[in-house]
């Protein structure tokens, strides 16, 4: 009884202080907009208030106006009215960077690196990524007018297309093939609401072509999350009808709920390799974290996101809505995985993540150990590979990109994404094409010269170490235009994805980067060797 009326009082009290601020909250919010010395926007003035309120608390839950809403759902539900292309502005207008493969702007004829110039009579110069993407969704069956500058061989051409929005879906499966023949792989992208169907068909394909087929990697890396009970079907694909795979627990005790595998698998038993990095977050840690507690696949790659909280959203009044945080999720060892602390924050402003002290021990099923508080943890723990300056300067200066299109304007056609190889010829003239831009990067040695040289100047010592400086500098600049040749098989594996993505679509782009990549490498050799894949399973003694 004691406890009941506590437990009263408490809440009371609570309701006491949310009515009591509230009034603070009117009262100072009406004397700023009557006597501010200047115009304020009510509108915006109460939008910052609302945002900084909600910063307080985690980043997932946010307030969306009625002009958000649309963006929002199609966040969450990955459809949306469009043409089906990304863009990315580049020299102040926004250039195609990828053409889904037959949505409306595919079957008009637009491809990578295509310059927007006008949207619906709109001049597309200068505008923000933001605005550019709201220009180009809307409702289904609504018409679309572009103005496309197009480079050729010669020059420039301008196109005027014409095409019609419709419901786009974004692939959860841009990939799924053999990558040897042995070993089967599934790119798993986005948990849209057709994830769950995609995984098992693409692995019932692969299945019933390859009978023979003797593992499977799913590749979860970069994976941002999305539908909760995608994540239990994609599961349901590899364990048996009934499995608990997550439960959620908040606040409000009703809306506790734990989901089960509904189905039956297609296969319990094919050995599974598990791909992860640190931007694999929320449903992409319930399918890589399930395996691991029920030992039913091995996780390779790096730590993943942590985020084991879970949203829901609720409509508000005036077509406005809220996304907020009510629960964390509990994967079947019963360990949860958010990472971070979102009411705590270190003295630099940073959010606490938990600390090694306060992580818990829990085991999978066959009893190997496994910890909570920290996203989920590889059972093979591998280096994220580092691309070298050169090679992330040539990209993200968009020579690469450039060079792509102007490849793909000279060659009709090319081979299949597995066998297409740059020859040392073509390579040349890539080299040839850098060098005629002038262009420039800064190396992470130079960085530190600058520095030097910033301290040196402020301590007034600068004078006595300048030649040396100087020399040091030109020395540097000498090695730099030799860097594109020491560094040519990276650029050049870099360089071949960029132009198979202009023939083969998301799936052939993907398919040509699984040929240099390390970690799929570790994946293949792992299903190639049934001892040692099993050994990880089993508890160290």
């Amino acid at each position: 009884m004691a406890i009941a009326l506590s437990g009263m009082a408490f809440v009371t009290d609570n309701y006491f202080e949310i009515s009591k601020n509230l009034d603070v909250f009117s009262a100072l919010y009406k004397d700023v907009n009557t006597y501010y010395v200047d115009d304020v926007d009510p509108s915006k003035l109460m939008r910052t208030c609302i945002d900084g309120m909600l910063k307080t608390l985690d980043p997932f839950t946010n307030y969306y106006s009625g002009s958000q809403i649309e963006n929002a759902k199609m966040q969450q539900g990955g459809k949306f009215g469009g043409i089906g292309i990304e863009t990315e502005v580049m020299d102040s207008f926004p250039v195609v960077i990828s053409v889904w493969q037959n949505q409306p702007a595919d079957r008009a004829g637009i491809k990578v690196g295509d310059i927007i110039k006008t949207i619906d009579g709109n001049s597309t110069k200068d505008r923000t990524q933001e605005e550019v993407d709201k220009f180009l969704v809307g409702q289904p069956q609504s018409k679309l007018s572009l103005q496309v500058e197009r480079r050729t061989t010669t020059d420039n051409k301008t196109l005027s297309l014409d095409l019609v929005r419709q419901e786009i879906q974004e692939t959860s499966v841009p990939f799924y093939g053999m990558i040897t023949p042995e070993v089967g792989c599934i790119k798993l992208k986005i948990f849209n609401e057709n994830a769950g169907k995609d995984v098992k068909d693409a692995f019932d394909s692969l299945k019933r072509a390859n009978p023979g087929m003797k593992g499977v990697v799913v590749d979860l890396r970069s994976n941002p999350g999305g539908l909760l009970h995608e994540a239990v079907n994609i599961v349901n694909v590899f364990v048996p009808k009934g499995q608990l795979v997550v439960t959620t627990k908040g606040k409000v005790a009703e809306w506790n709920n734990s989901f089960s595998t509904l189905n039956d698998p297609s296969d319990t038993k094919i050995p599974l390799v598990l791909i992860t990095n640190s931007m694999s977050a929320s449903a992409s840690e319930i399918v890589s974290g399930t395996m691991q507690d029920l030992d039913r696949g091995v996780v390779i790659g790096q730590r993943t996101y942590g985020k084991g909280l879970v949203q829901v959203t609720k409509p508000l009044s005036y077509n406005t809505m809220l996304k907020v945080t009510t629960a964390k999720y509990y994967i079947p060892s019963g360990r949860c995985i958010q990472a971070l602390i979102y009411a705590e924050h270190n003295a630099d402003g940073s959010v606490k993540r938990v600390p090694d002290s306060l992580k818990t021990e829990f085991h999978t099923r066959d009893g190997r150990i496994v910890w909570d508080g920290g996203g989920i943890d590889p059972d093979v723990p591998l280096e994220k590979e580092q691309h070298s300056k050169v090679a992330e300067a040539l990209y993200t200066k968009h020579y690469i990109f450039d060079y792509a299109t102007q490849y793909s304007l000279q060659h009709p056609t090319i081979t299949d994404p597995a066998t297409f190889k740059l020859s040392d010829q073509e390579f040349n003239e890539f080299v040839a094409y850098v060098k005629s831009k002038h262009w420039n990067y800064q190396t992470e040695t130079e960085q530190k010269l600058d520095a030097l040289k910033d301290a040196t100047t402020d301590e007034k010592y600068f004078d006595a170490v300048q030649e040396e400086y100087n020399m040091i500098r030109q020395k540097i600049e000498a090695d730099k235009e030799q860097d594109i040749v020491k560094h040519k098989d990276e650029i050049i594996a870099v360089l071949e994805n960029e132009i198979v993505g202009r023939y083969y679509y998301a799936y052939g782009k993907t398919r040509k980067s699984y040929q240099n990549d390390q970690e799929v490498a570790k994946a293949i050799e792992l299903l190639n060797s049934p001892t040692e894949y099993q050994n990880l399973l089993m508890v160290k003694k």
